[in-house]
């Protein structure tokens, strides 16, 4: 006699909307793929259902009777038993400022009526995916979390870590302080080392983060070691690593981490390079960055003590990094704006010019540079020539003016082959990468303008920047020019 195992439960979607014919509609298509279909007609007994069903995921419908699919949105994120179900808002509105309040209410996605099922059950299955990854992450993390509360509740019953509470408290509100005020990315960076290092007395220590969603989270900041060296680790996004600090949101000891052999293959650069301990700047809306911690300098390792005040650390720079990100991003913003503007002072010959310098470039540039420095050169290849006349200079000195993250002036001391911000001596080698490539687009484009094909304007390019190009460099900008 065999023994089947029982059929899994269907997934229960909560359908939300006073007009009857989209309810059965959706009953019906829903229900032809396996879901198990609860309905409501207002927002009243949308919130019943849900309280007595917890269904796996609502579609939400924005004009309701009672109250609005706005209002349930939001009470449906401040339930205590289940904040994180999936919702789906639905409207006849397709503006963006409808999306943007949906969005804002805490709904996962938005659909403008009329709709497609077809499209609908895409989003509901790619939604519900999520959903199970997420619930996944939670509860390893928890299960993380339990071990290592049992060992930290001995500690606590310690008058000694009373008043170690008590430091970490006034620690704390100082890191926010101090973090609040930092809006550059890269200052922050350097300021959440310098205490890391001085207040544990660290070897080395480094910080993780992706310069762009979706991006690995790679080294952008270190001290005590050289980030040429280390450049190579990294953490994939969504992957186990990443995956595990997330849910844990708390520093971890490597050591720790080594019993979990689906790890191992990204634990190993870390642990190769000395490092202890890796901390995740967990802010809302998942990891901000990661910081990598060495051991003591006077060879100490590091205690429970310790571990708790990288938490308070990592806690306090995730929000300030949060923030400094939106600046930054809202500063490319600016500069994307303006590219269109710069172009169109151009003659369609040099603007032609322009773009195979520009698409030279960045080829070279994606094979010799980072993504920071990426990002930075491609802006200022896009306003290099503007920038040359007073209307397009005094824009762009009024956007970094205006900048508090300090890019859009970043881009202007690469426009004026300048020095980093804050750096002392020598130029980084990264920039002067940088500034070479941007020379060498620049004398492309001028050599295409005086008639040159590619191949000759690529030529004098490399000649007129020579003296700034490295080996790295005049390699990524041999190959020929691609068309446009």
């Amino acid at each position: 006699m065999s023994l089947s195992s029982p059929a899994p439960t269907p997934a229960s979607i909560l359908v939300v909307d006073d007009d009857r014919r989209v309810v059965e509609l959706l009953t019906i298509a829903l229900g032809a793929y396996g879901y198990r279909v609860l309905q409501a007609a207002d927002g009243d007994e949308a919130l019943r259902v849900a309280s007595r069903e917890h269904p796996d995921l609502v579609v939400l419908d924005v004009r309701l009777p009672r109250k609005s699919g706005y209002e349930v949105c939001e009470r449906l994120r401040h339930d205590p038993d289940d904040p994180h179900v999936p919702i789906i808002m639905v409207s006849a509105a397709a503006e963006t400022e409808s999306r943007l309040q949906g969005l804002a209410r805490g709904a996962d996605d938005y659909l403008a009526k009329p709709f497609s099922p077809k499209e609908l059950i895409a989003r509901i299955r790619r939604l519900l995916a999520r959903a199970a990854e997420s619930r996944d992450a939670r509860r390893r993390g928890s299960e993380a979390e339990r071990e290592l509360q049992g060992a930290r509740e001995e500690a606590r019953r310690s008058q000694a870590e009373y008043r170690g509470e008590q430091r970490l408290r006034e620690l704390g509100r100082g890191f926010a302080w101090s973090f609040r005020s930092l809006l550059d990315v890269d200052a922050l960076a350097a300021r959440l080392l310098l205490e890391a290092q001085s207040q544990l007395g660290l070897g080395m220590a480094a910080l993780l983060r992706a310069e762009t969603t979706g991006e690995p989270l790679g080294v952008t900041a270190a001290r005590g070691e050289l980030p040429e060296r280390i450049g190579g680790i990294g953490i994939r996004p969504g992957g186990e690593l990443a995956t595990l600090l997330a849910g844990l949101g708390r520093p971890v000891r490597l050591r720790e981490l080594e019993r979990f052999a689906e790890l191992s293959g990204e634990l190993a650069p870390f642990v190769a390079h000395g490092f202890k301990v890796l901390v995740p700047l967990r802010g809302p809306d998942g990891l901000e960055g990661v910081l990598a911690a060495g051991e003591r300098t006077d060879g100490r390792d590091l205690a429970r003590e310790d571990l708790e005040l990288l938490a308070v650390l990592g806690e306090s720079a995730a929000l300030a990094l949060r923030e400094a990100g939106h600046c930054r991003a809202q500063a490319e913003g600016i500069l994307e704006a303006l590219a269109p503007v710069a172009a169109r002072s151009l003659t369609p010959a040099d603007r032609a010019a322009a773009d195979e310098a520009a698409l030279w470039c960045r080829e070279a540039a994606s094979k010799v540079l980072p993504s920071r420095e990426r990002r930075l050169l491609a802006g200022a290849v896009r306003l290099a020539s503007w920038a040359c006349v007073p209307e397009g200079r005094g824009a762009l000195e009024r956007a970094a003016e205006a900048d508090a993250s300090g890019w859009c002036r970043e881009v202007l001391r690469m426009l004026d082959f300048g020095r980093v911000a804050g750096s002392e001596g020598e130029e980084p080698a990264q920039r002067r990468r940088a500034v070479g490539l941007l020379h060498a687009a620049l004398a492309y484009a001028e050599a295409r303008g005086r008639g040159l094909d590619p191949g000759r304007a690529a030529g004098a390019a490399r000649a007129s920047a020579a003296a700034l190009l490295d080996a790295p460099a005049r390699e990524a900008l041999a190959a020929p020019p691609p068309a446009l």
